[in-house]
């Protein structure tokens, strides 16, 4: 079987994918179901937006950038 996951990668400074939804550098269960569940782009976009990340002119920021008034 073969699953394609959308993972969203912070467009502030963390443009070399030091920041992405889901955390691709944490080895969890949650990761792993992420990529079971296989999300299309919009339910993606969905579960980041409740996880803290927003999108603004076309470009995807973390929440911590998110918090900085972006």
């Amino acid at each position: 079987m073969i699953r394609t996951a959308k993972i969203i990668f912070c467009d502030n400074e963390h443009g070399t994918g030091d920041v992405t939804y889901p955390d691709f550098y944490q080895e969890s269960a949650e990761l792993a179901q992420y990529f079971i569940v296989s999300l299309s782009l919009k339910e993606t976009r969905k579960a980041a937006k409740k996880a803290g990340w927003s999108r603004h002119n076309g470009a995807d920021y973390c929440p911590q950038c998110t918090e900085g008034g972006i």
